[in-house]
């Protein structure tokens, strides 16, 4: 038999700081603003890294991301398909170019997902939003190869 579910407002979590519910815990989670705009920077330090050679530091941030995207599906589960079809067709790509050193196959892997992005914010009602790659590289990072 199947137990009933517990209110997430008397399921408590003790930490260090204090005792939160699992419901103050949910209402902590990121939303997709504060996860897309952690990606966007991540996806334009991938650029940057993969354009000067540091596969290194673009494989990075590549998983990096899918990681951000695995954690904007749990938090938006409308989103999931969408996201896993984005991390297989795009990210995929982008990770085998980097595996490969072939930044002719990376850059063009690389902008088939901006665009694709594009096509996701349209479908979700969020046409104003469009990633454009910045004409420099973050300037917090030395992209040059270890």
């Amino acid at each position: 038999m199947e137990e009933a579910p517990v209110p997430g407002s008397r399921v408590r979590a003790t930490t260090k700081h204090g005792t939160l519910t699992v419901d103050e815990i949910a209402a902590m989670q990121p939303g997709m603003a504060r996860l897309m705009d952690e990606l966007s920077r991540r996806y334009w330090v991938l650029y940057y890294a993969a354009k000067e050679g540091n596969w290194e530091l673009a494989s990075y941030m590549e998983r990096e991301s899918e990681k951000i995207l695995k954690t904007a599906s749990a938090a938006r589960p409308k989103y999931r398909d969408d996201i896993a079809s984005f991390v297989r067709e795009r990210l995929g790509p982008i990770a085998q170019a980097i595996d490969a050193k072939d930044w002719r196959s990376f850059d063009s892997a690389y902008h088939r997902g901006i665009d694709d992005s594009n096509l996701y914010h349209d479908k979700y009602n969020k046409r104003f939003i469009r990633f454009r790659l910045p004409d420099h590289p973050p300037e917090w990072f030395d992209f040059r190869a270890r």
